[in-house]
Parts: C-alpha cells; sequence; structure tokens
C-alpha cells in the first residue's frame, strides 16, 4: 500500500509540473499547461470530496433526526429535560476527554486552518464532529448540524491532500471544497455551498477556486438528492414586494443587524458564565443542557436546530400569535447560547436561520398593525429575516440570499433578501470587529487579511520549496579534499555535517574562494574553521519566522531541521520564486 501510495505521489507531482524546465522559452504557454492539469487534478479531488460529503451530510442529518423522534416518541414528561444534558455531557466527553479535539463552532476552525495551515484540520476530527453533534443536537441541544458538517468537509479535504502530499496551497483549496460540498449535501443546495465557500472560507475568486468548488457542491447535493429525494427545506408561496415592503427591509435588516450583535456577544458571555461554574468540561456542558431541557419543556420548538418552528412560521394556514413569536425568539436566543457557551459541540448557522424567521415574522405582524397600505404578508418578512440574520452573525451577506432562495424556493423573493441582508451586514460591521467566526481569531491574531503580502506567504509551506541538490561535507573534510567535491556542485553552498547528520554549519563559496588559489593550505585548512554558524529555521514554522532569520543572518541560504533531522536548505531565490508564483496563481 505504502510503495503504491509513493508511486500515486511521484506520478502526481510529475504530471503537475511537466514543463516547468528552466530551458522553455514561452512562460505563458508552459503557465497555462500547467495551470490546466492543475485545474483536472483538483476538479477530480473535488469531485471525490463532494461525494463522500454527500454521504456523510445525509447520514449526520438522518440520525441525529431519528434521534430526536425517538427520544419525542418516549413522552416522558417533566424528565425530557434531562435528555439535553445527558447528550451534551456524552458530547463533550467523548469530543474533548477521548478524542482530544478543542471543538469549537467548527467554521472558525476552518477559517483558522485556511490562514495559518491546513495541518491543524486533524482526521479524527471528522469523527468527533459527527458524534459529538450527533448526541448535541440529537439529544435535543439548541444549535444546528452545519457548523460541525463544515468541519468534517474540511478535515476531509485536509486529509486527502496529505494522503496525496499535496503542497500547502492545494490542501487548503481541498479544505474549501469541503466545506463547500458539505453545506450543499446538508441543505440540498448547490449554490449556497459554493456562496458560502467562496465567501466565508476561502475568500478569493479564481479559476481554482470556483470551478472544483462547483463540482463538490453539485455531486454533493446530488448525492444528497440521491439518498434522500430533491426535498425542499421550507414551503412557502411569497406574492410580490410593494415599494412600502422593500423601504420595510432596511428596516429589518437594521433590527436583525442589532439582533446578530446581541447574538454574537451572547456567546461570549454565557462562555464566561459557564467558565466560572466548573473547570470540567463535561460538567458545564451538562449543567448547560440541563438549562436547555427547562426552556424546552416549556416551549419544544427551541429544542435542536428549530427548523419545525420555521416552516409553521412560513405556512399562512398555521399561524401564531405575536407573543407566542416573541417568547419563541427569546427563549431559542438563549437555548442557542446556553448550548454553545456551556461547550456543546455545534454551530450557528441554525440558530441564525431560526431566531431571523421569528423575528421577521413579529416584524411583518407589527407592520400589519399599523396604517400602511400595502404591506406584504408576513411570511415573507420570515425570509428576509432569515437573510439579515446569516448576514449579520457571518458576515456573508451573499451566503444568506442564496442560501434562503435555494431552501425556499423563493426566487422572486431575491429584491428583499438582497436589502435585508446588505443593511444587516452594514449594521453589524459597524459595532463588531468580525463575524462570530473570526472575532477570536482577530483578538489572537490568527486571521490573515486575504490579498496581502503576509496572506500569500502563509500559502507557501517549507517543506514544499526545501532546495536538496546540494554536495554535504564532513567537517574535518580538508580544502584538498574539499576541491574534489567542489567540481561536481551545482550550488555555491554546502551543509557540513557531524557524525550523527545534523548540520553544523554551512560553508559558502564566497567564504572560501580566497583559499582556493593557495596550495599551501590544501592540508592545512579544514571545513570546520570557514563555515558559518547560522540559524537553522524549523520544518512547521512560518515563513515569516525564517525571513526573519534571513534578515538578522544576512544569508542567502538557510539549513532547514525537523527536530534534530536535517532536511534541506531554503534559499531566498527559491523562496521568492515560489512568491511570485503564487502572485500569478491569485491574480488568475
Amino acid at each position: 500500500m505504502n510503495t503504491l501510495k509513493k508511486l500515486w505521489r511521484r506520478q502526481l507531482n510529475k504530471f503537475l509540473t511537466r514543463g516547468l524546465a528552466g530551458t522553455d522559452t514561452d512562460l505563458l504557454s508552459r503557465y497555462q499547461a500547467v495551470s490546466a492539469r492543475e485545474a483536472v487534478v483538483m476538479m477530480t479531488a473535488a469531485l471525490v470530496i463532494g461525494l463522500i460529503c454527500g454521504i456523510i451530510a445525509v447520514g449526520l442529518n438522518w440520525s441525529v433526526h431519528t434521534l430526536r423522534l425517538f427520544i419525542t416518541e418516549l413522552d416522558l414528561g417533566w424528565r425530557a429535560i434531562f435528555f439535553p444534558a445527558l447528550g451534551a455531557g456524552i458530547a463533550v466527553f467523548l469530543v474533548r476527554s477521548l478524542m482530544h479535539d478543542s471543538a469549537g463552532h467548527g467554521v472558525s476552525d476552518v477559517i483558522k486552518a485556511m490562514a495559518m495551515g491546513s495541518e491543524s484540520l486533524r482526521r479524527r476530527m471528522m469523527f468527533s464532529r459527527f458524534f459529538g453533534s450527533f448526541f448535541t443536537v440529537g439529544s435535543g441541544g439548541s444549535t444546528g448540524l452545519e457548523g460541525p458538517i463544515v468541519s468534517i468537509g474540511g478535515a476531509l479535504g485536509s486529509a486527502l491532500g496529505r494522503w496525496l502530499d499535496m503542497n500547502e496551497r492545494h490542501k487548503k483549496l481541498l479544505v474549501g471544497y469541503g466545506a463547500a460540498g458539505a453545506v450543499a449535501g446538508i441543505f440540498n443546495a448547490p449554490l449556497t455551498g459554493l456562496i458560502f465557500s467562496l465567501e466565508i472560507i476561502m475568500g478569493e475568486w479564481t479559476y481554482l477556486t470556483i470551478l472544483p468548488t462547483i463540482i463538490a457542491a453539485v455531486s454533493a447535493t446530488e448525492l444528497s438528492r440521491l439518498i434522500m429525494g430533491n426535498k425542499i427545506a421550507f414551503i412557502q408561496e411569497i406574492a410580490g414586494f410593494s415599494i412600502t415592503s422593500l423601504l420595510a427591509c432596511f428596516a429589518l435588516g437594521a433590527l436583525t443587524g442589532i439582533i446578530s450583535i446581541l447574538f454574537a456577544r451572547s456567546l461570549l458571555l454565557w462562555e464566561k458564565f459557564f467558565a466560572k461554574v466548573s473547570l470540567h468540561l463535561w460538567i458545564r456542558a451538562t449543567l448547560g443542557g440541563l438549562f436547555v431541557g427547562m426552556l424546552g419543556f416549556l416551549m419544544p420548538e427551541v429544542l435542536s436546530e428549530g427548523y419545525s418552528a420555521t416552516q409553521i412560521f412560513l405556512t399562512d394556514t398555521i399561524r401564531p400569535e405575536l407573543g407566542f413569536v416573541l417568547l419563541f425568539v427569546l427563549l431559542k436566543f438563549l437555548a442557542c447560547g446556553m448550548t454553545l457557551g456551556s461547550g456543546g459541540v455545534g454551530g450557528v448557522f441554525a440558530p441564525s436561520l431560526v431566531i431571523g424567521s421569528g423575528v421577521g415574522l413579529a416584524f411583518g405582524m407589527i407592520l400589519h398593525l399599523l396604517p400602511l397600505d400595502g404591506v406584504a404578508e408576513d411570511a415573507a418578512f420570515a425570509l428576509a429575516g432569515m437573510a439579515g440574520m446569516v448576514a449579520g452573525v457571518m458576515h456573508g451577506p451573499l451566503t444568506g440570499i442564496f442560501l434562503v432562495m435555494e431552501v425556499t424556493r423563493g426566487y422572486s423573493m431575491i429584491l428583499p433578501l438582497m436589502l435585508t441582508a446588505s443593511s444587516a451586514m452594514v449594521v453589524s460591521s459597524f459595532f463588531e470587529i468580525g463575524s462570530v467566526y473570526t472575532q477570536d481569531l482577530i483578538k489572537q491574531g490568527s486571521l490573515i487579511k486575504r490579498g496581502t503580502d503576509r496572506y500569500l506567504l502563509h500559502h507557501l509551506n517549507i517543506g514544499d520549496i526545501l532546495d536538496t541538490d546540494f554536495i554535504t561535507i564532513r567537517e574535518d573534510l580538508l580544502l584538498r579534499e574539499f576541491v574534489d567535491e567542489f567540481k561536481k556542485a551545482r550550488r555555491n553552498y554546502f551543509p557540513v555535517l557531524d557524525e550523527n547528520k545534523q548540520c553544523v554549519g554551512v560553508v559558502f563559496l564566497d567564504d572560501i574562494r580566497p583559499h582556493l588559489f593557495d596550495q599551501s593550505l590544501y592540508d592545512l585548512v579544514t571545513m570546520g574553521s570557514v563555515m558559518r554558524n547560522l540559524p537553522v529555521i524549523s520544518l512547521r514554522e512560518p515563513i515569516s519566522v525564517a525571513l526573519d532569520k534571513f534578515e538578522s543572518s544576512k544569508a542567502w541560504s538557510l539549513p532547514v531541521v525537523e527536530g534534530d533531522k536535517f532536511l534541506g536548505m531554503l534559499s531566498k531565490s527559491t523562496l521568492f520564486d515560489h512568491y511570485r508564483r503564487e502572485l500569478q496563481i491569485q491574480a488568475t
């Protein structure tokens, strides 16, 4: 198996780099040829990722709803309040203690991996997030499956990239494809998966981000439809919007923007509250689940994802009273904060949609109490509120717009959705730096602005740009013996290794050139006496740190190690050449 894997990696690398020989003169033609082959490989990988994500999305969705149905049919009355506590406690113990995964909101981990390196998305996350969300949401935890499924898709892409021995840039692209396939599969919405990945996860609009992402989203959606059927998440029929209703969407957008700010800040407050309650993570989750169970006993609709309540809000024949809707929004707001703040495994995607639908419905009901003409039906504002809440919480207006259109087939709602989402985004951005996914990353300095030099450099991986076509020499090698080695050299530097094959210095041609023409020194000078003691670069450290070492040492090439093992040399020439290529790629 290992032999087959190595053979595949060699053939893949040969296929991708064919035509990059320095003797070629037509640089543009070579670049286009390599780019076309690269696109073929990435689209094939995206197809595989999309199919697997579709299977996982269907499996997670079905298993959670099966568990939820089983608990509901038990009809245990007040004793059912303990199920969310039990599920959250098991989930956190399983994820944190047994699988050693620091489960967050899910999407934040993927965004951090895109900025800082895909290695943080471990293979075990595919299992920990699946079972963690299964127990949390299936038992009644007031959160959604979309965050965990995005983590699963991202971890799948990262794992495939490592298995194929791809460079860091390709692995990050596979992470984005996995996120798109996950969202498309769980929502039965391929366009939403595409937009979510491009807008929230990758933040780039190039042929290598768009085309394979389409493949991943479509394949995941079609497989999901093949297994579960082409189901519409929320059934609705909305008539046209008047000018009055369109203007009201600005106010609704501002309202959902404010509520999204309160929602994001409430998560931090609940995290601080439960951190003071106990040092044991599973106890925090159990206590939070107990609080959620109590709220669910008062109003069962706030448990789990809450999509059943949203469907009621969008149905004309069954319309709740205004007081019920407002109470639902308040309790769902609290229940979600308690679930996630106590450490439950889930995401904010579903709560944003559900809370937004309640806010929008209540807004529409209040408008109908005012002496206004031409006001659209209440359910129309419920849809607009969903888009506004998603845009405000995630800072992804396009994701909010296309998600609501696809899950409701409400394409006639494009104008009100655009107005609501854009105004919600403006209000949320005015008061908050970053979305609910990126606020902690910004505070930690782990979020890098896309398009900057620092972001481009983070696409480079030291292991991918090592120089290995050099000659190593011994520390006690005499100058006479070095002359023979020098005749075979292709580089102007020679790493000096000790008996343990550890790099103890580097001999540069400029340093030894004055001695080469004095034959009286041939049997006196050893390489240890002319070598430079240079700082070493660790394989796992960021490129920015390596650049600092280049600057401080004034050297053009530095040794790279992993632990005590010498791996090769990193030169400024190679680094800047790959940086130039990355600029070309980002510009296409």
